[in-house]
């Protein structure tokens, strides 16, 4: 089989009840490529201790950066061992925000959700979710009224410093393994897409998919890719597909996502941009069709330098491809 450079995050295995996370590994004590063994939403094994990276802004203190976080200030210490013995913390410093637990939880559906949605309200991989609520797995709608159950979990906290952000150099990985990808069609194959009045192609010069949407086989397992891999060099520009509103600009580890650009557009159509090496934007500024909005990376659960790109049309997946024939 060809092997294939390609994303992994949001994928969705249809068969075997046992998966393997990859961590991001700009968390703390975590080391390259460490993996954890999921089985119905318990951890089996892995890194103890997950932090994610925050730099000390004007007007900090531990006190506050705790209660913005959720968590308590010695579970700050425990992760950063020069502040055992401190109470300030240095302007400009990175320090680590160790995860937050969340407990255990029902969710009651209503009109218009759906398990992508909800799943991303939780801070929940579809697996993840879907693996709590097994009468969902085959495919079947949710209705509203549903009650899901939510597993507990480790959420990441990503405090917010108003400045660009940049994926830090442990975030960029070493070699690794390749991973076997294949899909129905051919692993990589040149789009030749064509940007239309509405639709920009996200990064120029460059139309070799890797992996195409729908189901695929990844390692020997069968799953759903929401999105495309465009192959592209780390630090090639990648622009808005169209204008609309950053919904998201930041790091995504726990969802496999690396750092990562959510745009929402005026007419209901979303637009993600994953995997990223630099973030070039803010959440909640508006950018227009073509503007530079990160650089093509390799960071999150990715198996080589690549930018994965999903449309959502209200969050229900769509194919980036049938926007640009």
């Amino acid at each position: 089989m060809p092997s294939s450079v390609g994303e992994t995050g949001g994928g969705v295995p249809r068969v075997s009840p046992l998966v393997v996370y990859a961590r991001g590994i700009v968390r703390k004590g975590v080391v390259a490529g460490v993996r954890r063994l999921v089985l119905g939403g318990v951890l089996l094994c892995g890194a103890a201790g997950a932090a994610t990276p925050y730099r000390v802004q004007a007007g900090d203190t531990l006190l506050g950066i705790a209660l913005r976080a959720g968590v308590s200030v010695s579970a700050i210490r425990a992760v950063n061992p020069a502040l055992r013995a401190s109470s300030t913390v240095q302007l400009g410093r990175v320090i680590q925000i160790p995860d937050r637990s969340a407990p255990a939880t029902t969710h009651t559906v209503t009109a218009g959700q759906n398990l992508t949605v909800i799943a991303r309200k939780y801070g929940l991989t579809l697996t993840q979710l879907v693996r709590a609520n097994p009468k969902y797995a085959s495919g079947r709608p949710v209705p509203a009224g549903a009650r899901l159950s939510i597993p507990a979990r480790q959420v990441p906290v990503y405090l917010t410093t108003g400045r660009d952000t940049v994926a830090p150099a442990a975030a960029r990985p070493a070699a690794r393994s390749t991973r076997v990808v294949t899909t129905p069609a051919a692993t990589a194959r040149s789009a030749s897409p064509r940007s239309s009045a509405a639709w920009l192609w996200p990064v120029t010069g460059y139309t070799t998919v890797s992996s195409g949407f729908g189901g695929r086989t990844l390692e020997g397992e069968g799953e759903q890719h929401y999105g495309i891999d465009i192959v592209a060099p780390v630090g090639t520009p990648v622009r808005a597909a169209r204008a609309g509103r950053v919904l998201e600009s930041r790091p995504d580890y726990q969802r496999g996502w690396g750092w990562t650009v959510v745009i929402e557009h005026p007419d209901g159509w979303i637009t993600r941009y994953a995997h990223l090496s630099a973030n070039l934007t803010k959440q909640g500024e508006w950018v227009v069709r073509g503007q530079p909005i990160g650089r093509v990376g390799d960071t999150g659960r990715s198996t080589g330098p690549h930018l994965h790109f999903g449309t959502y049309l209200r969050w229900n997946p769509r194919d980036p491809m049938s926007l640009y024939r």
